[in-house]
C-alpha cells in the first residue's frame, strides 16, 4: 500500500495541475459587441458622470423632478357668481 502512495500522489498532482491550467482565468467577461441600441463608451461615461452629479446633490426628493404648477388660464380670477351658483345647484342635486 505504501508503495502505491507516490503513484497516487503523482497522478493526483498531475490531475490537479491539469485542472488548474485549463480552468485558471477561463471566465473572462466578453464584450457583447455593438448591436441595436448599444451605447458607445463616451455615452456610458457621460451617463455615469450624470448619475454621480445627481447623487452628490443629495436631498430627500432627488429622484423626482420638481413639479410645476399647472398654468393658469384666467390669471387667478374666480369664476363668476352665476357659474358658482350653477355648480352649487348641480352638486346639491347629486
Amino acid at each position: 500500500m505504501l508503495a502505491m502512495l507516490p503513484g497516487i500522489a503523482g497522478f493526483s498532482g498531475v490531475a490537479a495541475l491539469y485542472l488548474i491550467i485549463t480552468c485558471w482565468k477561463s471566465y473572462r467577461p466578453q464584450h457583447t459587441g455593438g448591436g441595436e441600441g448599444a451605447l458607445p463608451v463616451w455615452q456610458l461615461i457621460a451617463h455615469v458622470e450624470a448619475e454621480r452629479r445627481q447623487r452628490d446633490q443629495g436631498g430627500r426628493h432627488r429622484l423626482r423632478e420638481p413639479q410645476q404648477p399647472p398654468p393658469s388660464t384666467s390669471d387667478d380670477e374666480a369664476p363668476s357668481l352665476e357659474v358658482q351658483r350653477r355648480i352649487l345647484e348641480a352638486l346639491q342635486r347629486l
